[in-house]
């Protein structure tokens, strides 16, 4: 566990982006870090029933980009408390979405994002351990996160097993 700790203190981004507003659509939940943690979380869920339902498919191929995205969001009292999680697609235009209740859409507002990238392997794993290393980053002054929308992205060729995902952290 130390050594994950000194691990995690290293953590630096790959690079510092600043991306346009994008719009997301998917399925969605609200859940705190802590109740994630402790095993009762709602993320694992949301992947399944992202692909068991065939999202993708329901909004049309044709209005989806490349990838999936995890995008976190409506942070209550930032990384502490409550926030909305969507596993979802980056779309075009959210007014093509019609009749299909149980979609949620999020526009991604215009942000400067440091970018970290997991180590390849197991997705669930590499992607925990990213962000317990993101969390020590964040406690550096000079790391300041704006909570204004995060995300991960995964790209749509990506092996579960043994890939590699971007995370987008917003920051000042």
């Amino acid at each position: 566990m130390k050594q994950d700790k000194s691990r995690a203190a290293k953590i630096s981004p790959v690079r510092i982006e600043r991306r346009p507003a994008f719009t997301l659509a998917g399925v969605s939940a609200i859940t705190t870090n802590q109740t994630e943690q402790l095993g009762n979380g709602k993320i694992g869920s949301l992947f399944e029933r992202f692909f068991a339902e065939n999202i993708s498919e329901k909004l049309g191929v044709n209005i989806c980009k490349e990838g999936n995205y995890s995008c976190y969001f409506h942070y209550e009292q930032e990384d502490k408390g409550a926030y909305e999680v969507m596993v979802s697609v980056q779309v075009e235009d959210a007014s093509s979405i019609q009749n299909l209740e149980e979609i949620q859409t999020f526009t991604v507002p215009e942000a400067t994002y440091a970018v970290f990238e997991t180590e390849k392997g197991p997705i669930v794993e590499k992607v925990q351990q990213a962000w317990a290393a993101i969390w020590e980053w964040q406690q550096q002054p000079e790391n300041q996160r704006t909570f204004t929308g995060d995300f991960e992205y995964y790209s749509g060729d990506m092996d579960p097993a043994n890939g590699q995902v971007e995370i987008y952290i917003a920051v000042k």
